[in-house]
């Protein structure tokens, strides 16, 4: 089997992605394992469209635009990674920043699902792993990342109907995610997150990894 060559790290925003990305890639670089981490606010990020702002998704042009144009940079990203000896990894760019986005723009779930199939189908030639943070209390974490992040980040999330509709659009959308990687038959850890125990996590994320021949066993 070919060495498993992406490292997927994806959840709703404020889910600890970055934390869990960064230990990862510095695990990998204290074992001497070349890396390249694509944070979400990585300059240039290869999987962002940067020359379009969008409206709606329920505007079929704009829908098929963003869909193709998706295909694309995925296509070319691969191109670009294909005989990379270095380990990816990217976080938040599969499922929030691209499909949870097409579903928060009012895009078909049918159409969601088929870029979804696609892009399995694209990346399946990076043999990637999948570590997803799913939120139980979808408002709490809301509320939370609120508090972290101030006032300035999302003013709203600091009023009762701000949390009311952040729940209402993030609750649903994390729901029709977790139905698609469920169907994605590759390695994957889905870590309920409630309590935000991020020793316990961090943990089995590497015991994870381990086991998937990405780390040694003899991390500390």
């Amino acid at each position: 089997m070919n060495p498993h060559k992406l490292i997927i790290v994806d959840g709703i925003p404020g889910s600890g992605k970055s934390i869990l990305s960064e230990m990862i890639s510095k695990e990998l670089t204290k074992q001497e394992i070349n890396n390249i981490f694509y944070h979400e606010l990585t300059e240039n990020h290869p999987l962002f469209i940067y020359e379009r702002k969008f409206t709606t998704f329920k505007d079929e042009e704009e829908a098929e635009y963003y869909f193709n144009r998706v295909v694309e940079l995925f296509n070319r990203f691969v191109e670009l990674h294909r005989n990379e000896s270095k380990i990816i990894i990217i976080e938040s760019v599969l499922f929030q920043d691209t499909l949870s986005f097409a579903y928060n723009m009012g895009m078909n779930q049918l159409k969601i699902k088929e870029l979804f199939n696609l892009l399995v189908d694209i990346l399946s030639s990076l043999n990637p792993i999948l570590i997803y943070i799913y939120q139980l209390e979808v408002r709490r974490n809301w509320e939370m990342i609120g508090k972290i992040r101030g006032v300035e980040w999302i003013p709203s999330l600091h009023t009762q109907e701000g949390l009311d509709e952040a729940e209402r659009d993030w609750k649903p959308n994390q729901e029709f995610i977790k139905s698609l990687l469920e169907e994605w038959e590759i390695p994957k850890l889905i870590i309920e997150n409630k309590d935000y125990l991020w020793d316990q996590y961090t943990e089995r994320t590497k015991e994870f990894l381990e086991v998937n021949s990405m780390m040694s066993d003899n991390i500390t």
